[in-house]
């Protein structure tokens, strides 16, 4: 219970084991647990989709390395690209994450047409996998900003740095537990995007916490 209460205030992992005199090993192994119920609660109760007439949302990929100890080893093999698709509607943006293989056309479409309600208006950047946004039927509008020439248009204002900039906040938590693995990278942005959408305030995310907690471990049920 104590290191639920940290780890919902989203103490780093060494901070915690500190203050609870613990290995750190047993703490990053009880946090992955409590990120798995995180995710599960995603899964079992998706949020998606979001937006809707006269709502916009901002698409971006960004790629997530791993660095390999003392920057030895193949990092290239470890490098994992993200697409996000980011709800202006909220402050601070809410949205989606997930790990792609590819970031083709293919790949990205469906994750669009799958998050978002019909009359959403749809930023990009001018990746070629966006040329054909327009063409999903729920999307009302789909604006490009062209970034070799400005990160905001001057004719039309339109930008894509909520997308950008929620890259930062989830590669800090990635640089605070010094990497991820690949496989669990997804988890981990699960988690992240149950504090945003689940968690609320500081005064209730232990609550919230402990209900899908109860949910998925209901009294009497062994915990694995």
């Amino acid at each position: 219970m104590k290191v639920i209460f940290y780890f919902k205030l989203d103490d780093p992992q060494k901070r915690i084991a500190q203050a609870l005199n613990l290995n750190q090993s047993v703490v990053s192994a009880i946090c992955r647990r409590l990120q798995d119920v995180c995710s599960v609660d995603v899964q079992n109760r998706p949020f998606t989709p979001f937006g809707g007439p006269g709502a916009v949302v901002k698409c971006d990929e960004s790629k997530f390395n791993h660095k390999p100890k003392y920057n030895r080893g193949r990092r290239a093999r470890q490098d994992s690209w993200v697409f996000g698709i980011v709800s202006t509607q909220y402050t601070p943006s809410r949205g989606y994450f997930q790990v792609v293989e590819r970031r083709d056309a293919g790949t990205l479409l469906p994750l669009i047409q799958r998050c978002i309600l019909p009359g959403t208006e749809v930023y990009t950047d001018d990746w070629a996998a966006y040329r054909r946004v327009n063409t999903l039927p729920i999307v009302a509008t789909h604006r490009v900003v062209v970034h070799a020439c400005h990160f905001v248009d001057p004719c039309t204002g339109v930008h894509t740095q909520e997308a950008e900039s929620s890259w930062s906040s989830r590669k800090l938590g990635q640089k605070r537990r010094k990497g991820l693995r690949k496989e669990d990278l997804q988890v981990y942005l699960d988690e992240r995007m149950w504090r945003q959408w689940r968690g609320g305030g500081p005064d209730v995310i232990m609550r919230n916490f402990i209900a899908i907690l109860q949910l998925q471990f209901p009294k009497g049920t062994p915990v694995p």
